[in-house]
């Protein structure tokens, strides 16, 4: 499995970590002959690795509380869109302008995405998940003439319609 599958699940390790390392370090200090032990060095070495572990919890919180804004960012942005994205698609001919741009501020809702799923912040079935409604979109002639106009500009961090459209 590839961390990426659970960006943040994955980071739970960081207690197990640090209670192994405290316990690492208690048995060392343990075997250390006793004119040898300092109080104040297993002190020192205790402290830190609590000190470090505190500090990957609160990044851990912060990040968990960054996907949550993520997610309900690029969902509110999404069905401010999607229901004029669905319609389009349902009428024969080419698009209004009105409609074009709006497939346009989609192309950059897909690539902000993107550049969070490759980030390690969306977890892969959210990312799956969104990738099948741009394989939907993708489908129409239409939205891919937009998509090839647009990635004439080279404005979205990288992320590729196409490519997206290729991949399972």
């Amino acid at each position: 499995m590839k961390l990426q599958e659970r960006p943040l699940l994955d980071r739970r390790i960081i207690w197990l970590s640090s209670i192994a390392g405290a316990v690492i370090v208690l048995i060392v200090y343990l075997l250390v002959s006793p004119e040898h032990r300092s109080g104040s060095v297993l002190l020192t070495v205790v402290a830190g690795i609590g000190a470090l572990t505190f500090y990957l919890h609160k990044r851990h919180v912060e990040d968990a509380r960054l996907v949550k804004e993520l997610l309900k960012e690029f969902n509110d942005r999404y069905d401010a869109l999607g229901t004029d994205l669905q319609f389009a698609l349902s009428r024969n001919g080419e698009f209004e302008k009105e409609t074009q741009l709006k497939f346009v501020r989609y192309f950059n809702l897909c690539a902000e995405e993107w550049l969070f799923w490759r980030a390690g912040y969306i977890y892969d079935p959210v990312w799956d998940a969104w990738k099948n409604g741009m394989k939907q979109y993708a489908k129409d002639r239409r939205v891919m003439a937009i998509w090839d106009q647009e990635k004439l500009t080279d404005s979205y961090y990288g992320f590729d319609l196409r490519g997206i459209t290729s991949t399972t």
